[in-house]
């Protein structure tokens, strides 16, 4: 357990991170729900084609942040901001597939919602209760 940290501030702040994640995840769910789903796809042109891949690149950052980055963070406050970048940029990626994506609008969707899949805070109760390292570990 971290200095300063008891049991019920790492629940409170656990909550925060699965409440942040549930919602955004929720909220693209409806956004398409309400807004895209049931609509016909509109046709594929030669314009349209790549301003409609334009949500690749924020899920390409956020894949990044999630794997490379937040991994190799200890202190929770600076993974949260992670975290929370992490989960907008693929979020973008779904708003941007619903609105702008053209032909690829429901596959920009689904890699969206897969992109704030990867973000399960199942990771998150190691910040707050790391590992010892060395030659002892503190078991």
């Amino acid at each position: 357990m971290m200095p300063g940290y008891d049991d019920r501030k790492i629940k409170t702040r656990l909550i925060i991170w699965w409440g942040f994640w549930a919602a955004t995840l929720t909220g693209l769910v409806l956004v398409y729900l309400l807004l895209a789903q049931g609509k016909p796809l509109p046709p594929a042109s030669a314009e349209n084609s790549l301003q409609g891949l334009v949500g690749f690149v924020p899920l390409f950052v956020s894949i990044v942040i999630r794997w490379l980055v937040l991994p190799r963070l200890t202190e929770p406050t600076r993974a949260f901001v992670l975290f929370i970048a992490g989960v907008a940029l693929a979020e973008a990626c779904g708003l941007l597939g619903i609105f702008l994506g053209g032909p690829y609008r429901d596959s920009l969707f689904v890699l969206g919602v897969l992109g704030i899949t990867q973000y399960v805070p199942f990771y998150a109760k190691k910040l707050f209760d790391p590992k010892g390292a060395g030659f002892i570990p503190n078991n």
